[in-house]
């Protein structure tokens, strides 16, 4: 194959996503317009690159793409000669003429795939290797992977930052980043890394880089005063459950505070969550408030012991995994461009003083869900969450948050988090489109059944890095039931069915703040054919439950989206006697157990979940050890006679508080496999 059919193959692959993340789309639009004015003309076909004329520039376009393409212009970077060289050589492609899709992409995977060790060493050396694999081994071992695509070329799309990185052919050179990154050959690298781990190859870990000093004296501190934390918090929690979590003192929430800022303090940003998270949870049950839940104390006081016992066998072999450690809150990253569709917006108040709006965007270039938000605590006056709604919006070009719901925005400038989260920086700016349902319900992810919810993806580890973007669903529902309002637990419950029958329970916990949302779901009745339901879902004890935060109707030319918390009038009986009388407003649990049995748990799960919950609500200081160890042991025996395994015989030795949040924690992982 010549060069200039090599180059003009090459070249075809590339689609206009593809060019902007070379350029940009103004120089892109500007490259069209030149050619046609122009005539290029290829002046030399050498064995190495294709050199065009076009007027009085002459453009270099080696074998390795437009990334590496030179030309006689004064621009320090790629210009809109290179793009319209490459546009028209793209013209001229005939070598594939008469291949299919699937060998064109057959052939750059087997590029990717034969990429090895040494190759990526002498492209980025052996730091840039180094880093590439940490950063790839990071992100599939707890956080959301990178997501690899397949197309004209192969891409690969990471998540923090959000970089897109897109294969045409060409060699590591050829690779096209949509980011501008300090030390893109590192990226590239990951990219390449990401695709073969993807697809089954892991290359062998580099050797690490020789130290030429010993740690350093913040390093011992830090070291020092994590191995002291990790001491702390799981005697904190073995006396929480041998108290018992029914039976606790402000003794227990002031340890639990102290831990907390004790973590933040030792960069241990999840575990410092946590701790206050459960925190929270004591503070409510030391004030008798209704949405105090002992058994979601005991849940989360598991993943805590075992999130602890998993930094201090990190910890034990010198690493500091991402996903464990966890990423402070106030990191975000530049993304120079984002598309996306506004679904809504949520107002919303925590147990623990906080309250505030955020609005849900889908991006379906990158196929998941942003999240921006306004908050504040409760005791700062003058904010008002569903005020937030029509008042000024953070960016630039954008008269409201209202203004977000069914329309398409393209945001310049985005600051995203590694969840998803959008920054309200002054510097990012914002062009809003109207969009009509027909373009809305082709771009968004409509689940039809309940069991995909999952996105396939299988059970998840408990300590797998969180990504709370992607609990957002867009669902297709074959049938709705009545919003039924239960008057114990103060809650509206709405179920949705799939064609299958499964139900997904969407619930308003009442609040002053949650009256419309509740007025309006209470007087929907059936919903027209081809609406969605977007919500916010999770599995709990092995039944859906979830959040509503707007409905998608058919057949609308102006906003099809029916903001359920903000649009359209909302009276009803139920909520006129709410607001009139003495019920005081509820703040949201995290997780609302109702006392039922879980719908789809094998029995002896149950059983052993009611004898912990039991055992760990009363406390076993006062209870012989031996006899909790039988009563545990007895219930894993009934599991592994049934195929679980994984419920082993408890050690003798092993103190009985120690062992109720090793065996809850288990169970919570099990639970996760029933989907």
């Amino acid at each position: 194959m010549t060069s200039l059919a090599a180059v003009a193959a090459l070249l075809a692959r590339y689609d206009d996503d593809a060019w902007v993340a070379l350029a940009n789309r103004g120089l892109l639009r500007r490259a069209r317009k030149d050619l046609g004015s122009v005539s290029p003309v290829v002046v030399d076909d050498g064995d190495e690159a294709v050199v065009v004329s076009l007027g009085e520039r002459t453009v270099r376009v080696p074998l390795a793409g437009p990334a590496e393409a030179t030309c006689d212009c004064p621009s320090p970077v790629t210009c809109q000669h290179v793009l319209a060289a490459g546009l028209w050589l793209a013209e001229q492609d005939r070598a594939f003429a008469g291949a299919g899709e699937e060998a064109r992409e057959g052939a750059l995977h087997a590029e990717l795939m034969a990429l090895d060790a040494a190759a990526l060493t002498a492209y980025a050396g052996k730091p840039g290797l180094r880093w590439a694999h940490q950063q790839v081994a990071d992100l599939f071992a707890g956080e959301e992977p990178p997501r690899v695509e397949r197309g004209g070329y192969l891409a690969v799309t990471f998540g923090r930052p959000e970089v897109v990185a897109r294969y045409p052919g060409g060699g590591l050179d050829g690779l096209v980043l949509d980011q501008k990154v300090t030390q893109p050959k590192k990226w590239k690298v990951a990219a390449v890394l990401a695709w073969q781990r993807a697809h089954g190859l892991v290359l062998d870990a580099p050797a690490p880089a020789a130290r030429s000093t010993g740690p350093t004296e913040r390093g011992l501190s830090r070291d020092d005063s994590r191995a002291r934390l990790h001491a702390s918090v799981r005697a904190l929690l073995e006396d929480l459950v041998r108290v018992g979590v029914s039976h606790l003192s402000p003794a227990t929430l002031d340890r639990l505070t102290t831990a907390a800022t004790w973590a933040q303090g030792a960069e241990y940003p999840r575990l410092a969550l946590l701790l206050r998270r459960l925190a929270d949870q004591v503070d409510l049950a030391l004030g008798r408030d209704a949405s105090a839940d002992d058994h979601v104390l005991l849940d989360e006081a598991a993943v805590a012991y075992g999130l602890v016992s998993a930094l201090e066998a990190a910890a034990a072999r010198g690493e500091s995994p991402v996903h464990l450690v966890g990423r402070a809150r106030t990191s975000y990253d530049a993304v120079r461009s984002l598309d996306l569709v506004g679904l809504g917006g949520q107002p919303w108040r925590t147990a623990s003083g906080y309250h505030g709006l955020t609005c849900v965007f889908w991006s379906p270039e990158r196929r998941r869900v942003y999240t921006w938000g306004d908050t504040r605590p409760e005791d700062v006056g003058g904010f008002d969450p569903r005020a937030r709604w029509t008042q000024p919006a953070p960016w630039k070009g954008l008269a409201m948050p209202a203004t977000t719901s069914g329309r398409r925005l393209v945001l310049t400038g985005a600051q995203v988090s590694a969840d998803g989260r959008l920054s309200g920086v002054e510097a990012t700016s914002a062009l809003v489109t109207p969009t009509d349902s027909d373009d809305l319900l082709d771009v968004l992810p409509a689940v039809s059944r309940w069991a995909d919810l999952d996105g396939g993806s299988g059970p998840r580890s408990l300590l797998a890095g969180g990504n709370r973007s992607a609990a957002w669903a867009v669902l297709r529902p074959s049938a709705v039931g009545k919003a039924v309002f239960d008057p114990a637990r103060q809650t509206l419950v709405w179920p949705v069915l799939d064609g299958d029958g499964e139900v997904v329970s969407l619930e308003l916990v009442w609040s002053r703040l949650l009256a419309h949302a509740i007025a309006r779901v209470e007087s929907l009745g059936a919903l027209p054919e081809g609406a969605l339901v977007v919500a916010r879902v999770r599995r709990l004890r092995g039944a859906w439950v979830g959040d509503p935060l707007s409905i998608v109707r058919p057949g609308r030319e102006l906003n099809p989206v029916d903001a359920l918390h903000f649009d359209g009038e909302a009276t009803s009986p139920l909520v006129g006697r709410l607001l009139g009388s003495a019920v005081p407003d509820r703040a949201p649990a995290a997780e609302v157990d109702d006392g039922a049995p879980p719908a789809g748990l094998p029995p002896a799960l149950v059983a052993l979940r009611s004898l912990l919950e039991q055992q760990a609500q009363r406390g076993c200081a006062g209870a012989p050890a031996a006899s909790v160890r039988e009563r545990v042991g007895e219930a894993h025996r009934a599991l592994r006679d049934v195929g679980w395994p994984v419920f082993a015989t408890p050690d003798p030795a092993v103190d009985p508080a120690v062992l109720l949040l090793r065996s809850h924690y288990v169970l919570q992982q099990v639970e996760r496999t029933f989907r």
